[in-house]
């Protein structure tokens, strides 16, 4: 099994947006390589190619390896392909189809994420529901073969914290496919800190029983310290170690037993805007540390 650390950059949101600032960051202070490149930071109404080649030049010039783009949370705001109106799905997949060009262009493989949260209403209609999953499943299908027109690896689907979105196992269980030869596959980014959806139970709130489970159909999973309660995204540091569940060691042995062969471990750090930037870059060193050692007590590091 190899295994690579990497970084999501939503930690540079408002304190870092340009790729030549977070970049030298990324290289500099934490020694990683592997970057997962936020949407928050991308502007998408405007020229698509010239931002493209920033972040594909800041990327080169650092020596870095751009693996994938993300949802952040402006989208994460966002019921998408999910939402109640047709009007407002069709718009969430076309700005789908424009968040996969754009990552084709600045030379990531994949991107993905938060694909959609069901109305309160959609959701406690058992006939709107099934419809609104059943079209979900269909606009997969188109932007998994608009991935593979476009020169991506796979397309992923997050597991989410709430009952209304992609949350438990048999949810996304669905939502995976191997792909064929006119689909690139649907892949889990496996988030170890979102198993704490209100109603669920058993394996369903256990992170390591996800990694056990989708350990070799999640190509990344992100990391966050984080406890049973509630979706935190905190650093590994000492003291938040201390109140969370999120055990590097655990991790790893988990992932092993799913047989997994190569994942992304992607740091998915997202420190309160309030907080001291200084304080922000000590988290996030402690946290490469934490997980560096982890990696090396195991030998399964990758580069990183």
């Amino acid at each position: 099994m190899r295994l690579e650390l990497g970084i999501n950059t939503c930690f540079a949101v408002k304190r870092w947006p340009r790729p030549e600032d977070w970049a030298p960051i990324v290289r500099d202070r934490l020694g990683l390589t592997l970057v997962q490149h936020s949407l928050d930071l991308v502007d998408l109404s405007g020229p698509l190619e010239s931002s493209a080649d920033a972040v594909r030049r800041a990327v080169a010039d650092a020596g870095l390896e751009l693996h994938s783009t993300f949802t952040g949370l402006a989208a994460y705001s966002s019921n998408l392909l999910l939402d109640p109106d047709d009007e407002r799905r069709e718009a969430a997949e076309h700005w789908f189809e424009t968040v996969l060009r754009w990552t084709a262009m600045a030379g990531a493989r994949a991107s993905g994420g938060h694909v959609g949260a069901f109305s309160v209403a959609d959701w406690r209609d058992p006939e709107r529901r099934r419809l609104r999953w059943r079209d979900l499943a269909g606009r997969l299908d188109h932007l998994a073969t608009w991935s593979g027109m476009l020169g991506l690896e796979y397309f992923v689907v997050e597991n989410l914290a709430a009952a209304r979105e992609p949350s438990t196992m048999a949810l996304i269980d669905d939502l995976l496919t191997d792909g064929d030869e006119g689909h690139v596959p649907i892949r889990l980014c496996l988030d170890v800190g979102h198993m704490c959806v209100t109603g669920t139970a058993g394996d369903d709130r256990d992170p390591y029983a996800w990694l056990r489970r989708f350990g070799r159909q999640a190509p990344i999973v992100q990391l966050q310290q984080s406890d049973a309660h509630g979706d935190h995204h905190w650093p590994f540091t000492p003291e938040k170690n201390e109140m969370g569940r999120i055990d590097a060691d655990r991790v790893i042995e988990a992932l092993g037993e799913s047989g997994a062969e190569q994942v992304a471990l992607i740091l998915e750090i997202i420190p309160p805007f309030e907080q001291d930037d200084d304080e922000v870059l000590a988290d996030l060193t402690a946290s490469v540390e934490y997980w560096r050692a982890a990696l090396e007590r195991h030998a399964v590091a990758g580069d990183s």
